[in-house]
């Protein structure tokens, strides 16, 4: 089949109307009671999830709403908060959606605007199961009855003047002329044409008439015409209804602006008198406490000129204590060494092992000069020996 020939102009409307669908089982699922009030979101109307807004605002809802009706078909899943990653809680939404039966496939993102066919569509299915999960039974529809026209109610009933009947039937005798039968017959399949609903109130029953001849039929309708009414039935629009409810309502209206119109001018009255009071008052407070805010600013201006000085004056004491410490440092590293010093010189232990060290060089070098005379000895003796030698060689 040619899918242009499946199109309907009305096919963009169907969202639409789907959306108030949705709102209807809403109301049936208490949503104004139970969820508006437990996540405080403003009321929304019938087409909210169709009419962008605010993408935010409907997203979020969306998933509120979601939530909660995930939560009325018996499945464990924590209210949305605004903090959560939005494309978590759309493939959360999605997921238990499919779990319940839901074919929901269309690309998640289309729903994170927060409207839409799309959008509608998963609230459609999610308030289905959740009317099957608390076990709501839809009666049967009732048929109303249709009243029954009462003749004796002259506010309801209203009555056609005679001389315009009677102008409409000589109107039609004369578009007919003198040699058409006419016969009268309501109710019955055989007369050649119908009139207006017609009542009897002596005898309830419809009147008929086997006359034929045009003047003794003007006769006889000149006889029946006072028993003749024609009823019409009460309609909302007609502007006679609604003209007499205006002039009921204004009446109404105007006898209450009589009633408040005297209490409304005395409150008036009464809320002038309490300004001007409350005026005067003011005034002279301010006259009173003038000299006293006038000091008061004297005061805090002095105040933020002392934080001032007291600034400044904490800034150089910072410096000089920072000075300070500098110095105490030098002054311990100077008498540490001066102690080392006064140590050193009042103790008297190198002074006794340089002594060791004296004698023991003073041994030494007498040992040494004992071996160098030997040595030298030695030495003399070779020599003497050498040249005693020589002197015994024969020449």
């Amino acid at each position: 089949m040619d899918p242009e020939e499946d199109y309907s102009p009305g096919d963009y409307l169907r969202p639409y109307e789907r959306m108030q669908n949705v709102y209807d089982k809403l109301l049936l699922l208490n949503f104004e009671q139970e969820f508006l009030k437990m996540t405080r979101v403003r009321a929304f109307h019938r087409l909210y999830f169709m009419c962008p807004t605010n993408p935010g605002e409907q997203f979020f809802n969306f998933v509120s709403l979601s939530t909660w009706l995930l939560r009325k078909c018996g499945k464990e899943i924590e209210m949305a908060q605004e903090s959560d990653d939005p494309n978590v809680l759309i493939a959360n939404i999605l997921e238990q959606s499919r779990s319940m039966g839901g074919v929901m496939d269309f690309n998640p993102s289309r729903v994170k605007s927060g409207f839409g066919p799309d959008v509608v569509e998963v609230l459609d299915f999610l308030t289905d199961n959740a009317l099957v999960s608390s076990e709501h039974q839809w009666l049967p529809p009732v048929v109303l009855k249709e009243q029954k026209e009462d003749d004796e109610i002259g506010e309801v009933d209203q009555e056609v003047i005679l001389e315009k009947i009677e102008d409409e039937i000589e109107a039609y005798y004369s578009s007919e002329g003198e040699d058409t039968d006419l016969v009268w017959v309501q109710g019955s399949s055989a007369g050649s044409g119908q009139g207006p609903e017609t009542s009897q109130p002596d005898s309830g029953k419809i009147l008929q008439s086997d006359i034929v001849d045009t003047e003794q039929w003007r006769l006889e309708v000149e006889r029946v015409l006072p028993q003749l009414k024609i009823t019409i039935q009460q309609d909302s629009q007609d502007w006679r209804q609604r003209q007499e409810q205006m002039r009921t309502y204004t009446e109404a209206v105007s006898d209450v602006v009589e009633q408040l119109d005297g209490p409304l001018d005395k409150m008036i009255t009464d809320a002038r008198s309490v300004i001007e009071k409350v005026k005067t008052r003011e005034n002279f407070i301010n006259t009173e406490f003038e000299t006293l805010l006038m000091e008061l600013s004297v005061t805090q201006d002095n105040v933020a000129t002392m934080k001032d000085r007291h600034r400044e004056l904490s800034n150089k004491a910072t410096t000089k204590n920072r000075t300070l410490s500098q110095l105490n440092d030098e002054l311990d590293t100077i008498r540490r060494q001066l102690n080392d010093r006064g140590s050193i010189m009042a103790d008297g232990a190198p002074v006794s092992a340089t002594k060791k060290s004296i004698a023991a060089l003073k041994k030494e070098l007498g040992d040494m000069e004992v071996e160098i005379a030997v040595v030298e000895h030695c030495l003399m003796k070779s020599l003497l020996q050498e040249q005693i030698a020589q002197r015994e060689k024969p020449a």
